[in-house]
């Protein structure tokens, strides 16, 4: 076992040193400098999780009502995580934990990405001198290399978020799919997660199953593809029996409600229309993605070419060799791998809400496809051939496999570096600062039993156009201008949207509670109703009755 081990880590020793690189650089960085939490999503997150947890509850909570547009895993894992470390600040606990499931991540992509370029019977059979093993450990630790530095990724690995365990579970389903115990407990993962999109390697999985039994009726294999084709299914839906069990206890519990949240908003909706003001044009997440891998974008393009071609020519083999000696040539599994989640990439550019962090799962796609054309230095590929004295010659395989990939290794990582640590510095980029609303939650905290909060106009008119195009739902308006307020003040907050039904209801708030508004809505006149002014945060006000 240690010799194993030992090997491993010798094997992998560069992919070892990089993650640790990354996990103490980052890790330095939180530690250091803690800031409040990002003011949309990761401020939801925790303060879900804390309510979640903290009511024992099954099912999220916001402010004390059921949320019903997420599933709970996330929110009880950070929740309990908060639970057993109350003596580290949730700002650094919570998000060195969301740095350590990056690291899991981006160890699946490797594992992934390394057996797309060396794993079948017949790859290994074909490359038993070692060289493109070695290409396969350069590119796959290339790719993860450059996942790890764009900017999406970074930001995930610095925040809390569900993302990552999406991620996981998809990636985790795919590397252990032989094992029905363990592809359930990723799929449940993805599934407790985000839900239907969960779901989403099933799917990749049948219809690479469905593809291979297509290729073995011609290959004259049928009976043993059939055979397998069908335990394949009997698995794959043997474990969404088992996931829609959570479904219909929420339907049971919640009925009407969870059906038109969860599944019709949540789902259906925000791939149907631009909800919430989440617009861009068509190609949105195509330019999104340029703006994260820079020039390897362009480059993942020619590895889409040499991928495609390479799975027609594997497939066209299968046509003139008449099923002879197929367990030698049945190496299209590398495709599986190879273009897992490419099919998500393209199901973002139908949809019609345009969220960045969406893209999150689709930026290894890209970044594997960028560093493909370096099996061209291995010529695994069947259109590229060598002449035979090139092969005979061991100082050109030398030079070309050995020195060709330490020269573009250098050159890449050269690029990378030279991004993120010289024309931009990574230890300086932080995602959320402390702001006038922050500093107003934090302050009104021990002096206001609740706090009622006007969200801005620009919100208010944003708000009622979106209504009346009908882009909002159930939950849109529980959020306010900073949903970050809910959490640093840590008691009920009323957030309005009408500042008409706020003039109406000023009477009916308690003594020592408190109101919150903007520069440009003190005509409200709140000190004519018994309120008192406390304190100013440049253009927000905050007064108590």
């Amino acid at each position: 076992m240690r010799i194993k081990l030992k090997n491993v880590i010798k094997d992998h020793l560069l992919l070892i040193f990089f993650l640790s690189f990354y996990f103490f650089a980052l890790g330095f960085k939180l530690i250091s400098h803690p800031t409040p939490f990002y003011d949309w999503d990761e401020s939801i997150n925790v303060q879900v999780s804390k309510e979640t947890i903290e009511n024992k509850s099954l099912v999220p909570l916001w402010q004390g009502n059921y949320w019903l547009d997420k599933p709970p895993f996330p929110f009880l894992f950070f929740g309990i995580i908060m639970k057993l470390t109350p003596f580290i600040q949730p700002e650094i606990s919570l998000r060195l934990i969301s740095l350590f499931l990056s690291i899991i991540a981006l160890i699946f992509i490797y594992i992934i990405y390394l057996k797309a370029v060396n794993v079948t019977s017949e790859v290994k059979e074909e490359r038993s001198d070692g060289k493109t093993s070695e290409v396969g450990k350069v590119m796959a630790f290339l790719t993860v290399v450059i996942i790890a530095f764009t900017p999406i990724f970074l930001q995930r690995s610095q925040i809390l978020n569900l993302d990552v365990f999406l991620l996981i579970g998809w990636l985790g389903y795919l590397l252990f799919v032989q094992n029905f115990w363990l592809s359930l407990f990723f799929l449940t993962i993805a599934v407790l997660t985000k839900s239907l999109i969960g779901f989403y390697p099933i799917l990749i999985t049948l219809s690479y199953q469905t593809f291979t039994t297509l290729l073995s009726f011609r290959a004259k294999r049928s009976e043993v593809e059939k055979s397998l084709f069908k335990r394949t299914l009997v698995k794959i839906f043997s474990q969404m029996a088992i996931l829609s069990i959570w479904y219909l206890v929420m339907f049971f519990f919640f009925g009407k409600d969870f059906w038109q949240q969860h599944i019709i908003e949540t789902h259906f909706r925000r791939v149907t229309a631009s909800i919430e003001s989440h617009f861009g044009q068509r190609t949105y997440y195509i330019d999104l993605m340029i703006q994260q891998l820079g020039i390897f974008f362009w480059i993942s393009l020619l590895g889409l070419v040499f991928v495609i071609y390479n799975a027609l020519s594997v497939i066209s083999t299968l046509s003139i060799s008449k099923g002879r000696n197929l367990a030698k040539r049945k190496n299209y599994v590398w495709i599986l791998y190879s273009l897992f989640l490419f099919p998500w990439f393209i199901f973002l550019n139908l949809t019609k809400t345009k969220i960045f962090w969406y893209l999150y799962p689709a930026i290894p796609q890209l970044a594997f496809l960028s560093v493909y054309p370096l099996t061209l230095l291995s010529h695994p590929l069947p259109f590229v051939s060598f002449p035979r004295k090139w092969e005979s010659s061991s100082l050109l395989n030398r030079f070309r496999i050995k020195y060709g990939m330490t020269i573009i290794g250098i050159i890449i990582l050269s690029y990378i570096f030279y991004q993120n640590f010289v024309k931009t510095n990574l230890f300086t980029t932080f995602y959320s600062k402390p702001e006038d609303h922050y500093r107003l939650a934090l302050f009104a905290k021990d002096r206001c039993n609740s706090l009622s909060i006007l969200v801005g106009k620009e919100t208010r008119d944003a708000t009622k156009t979106l209504e009346k195009l009908g882009l909002t739902i159930t939950s849109t308006k529980q959020w306010g201008d900073h949903p970050s307020i809910v959490y640093y003040f840590g008691k009920k907050v009323d957030f309005y949207y009408d500042k008409t039904l706020l003039a109406k209801n000023l009477t009916s708030i308690s003594k020592n509670n408190c109101l919150a508004i903007q520069t440009n809505d003190l005509d409200l006149n709140p000190e004519n109703k018994q309120f008192n002014l406390v304190k100013n945060f440049n253009s927000i006000y905050l007064f108590k009755r």
